[in-house]
């Protein structure tokens, strides 16, 4: 079985080492990124086949970040979970925010912080699989 690559892009290390531990124990290899500049060099050079990204981050915002991967040719595929505290982000799965962009998609999920670690492996899983190998 080939070894999907997830990037999780969010400031705060608690987190970053949360998710990159179990997500490492279910078998991903993991880079990380606290800013969404570092994320777009993290794209290039670990190549991810899921990215995780926070909405709050400094400078752009993780929803500016999703906008900018899905407007790159080479990531508009890749799979986004997308990660906030925001009840009405959750709610909405950020439509709101991205509507005045006309994406063709958004992010493939929205999940609220805590995490639930089974339902984000098992979307992790399903979404990395659905893409076929790298």
């Amino acid at each position: 079985m080939e070894i999907k690559r997830v990037l999780i892009v969010d400031d705060d290390p608690d987190i970053v080492d949360y998710l990159g531990l179990f997500l490492e124990d279910e078998g991903y290899e993991v880079s990380s990124a606290n800013r969404s500049s570092s994320a777009l060099t993290a794209l290039d050079e670990f190549e991810p086949d899921a990215v995780i990204v926070d909405v709050v981050l400094p400078g752009k915002s993780g929803l500016d970040l999703l906008v900018h991967i899905r407007q790159h040719e080479r990531w508009s595929e890749v799979p986004i979970i997308v990660l906030t505290g925001n009840d009405a982000i959750v709610q909405d799965k950020g439509k709101n925010y991205l509507a005045g962009f006309h994406l063709e998609r958004g992010a493939d999920l929205v999940l609220a912080k805590p995490v639930d670690r089974d339902a984000l492996v098992a979307v992790l899983s399903r979404l990395t699989n659905s893409r076929g190998p790298s």
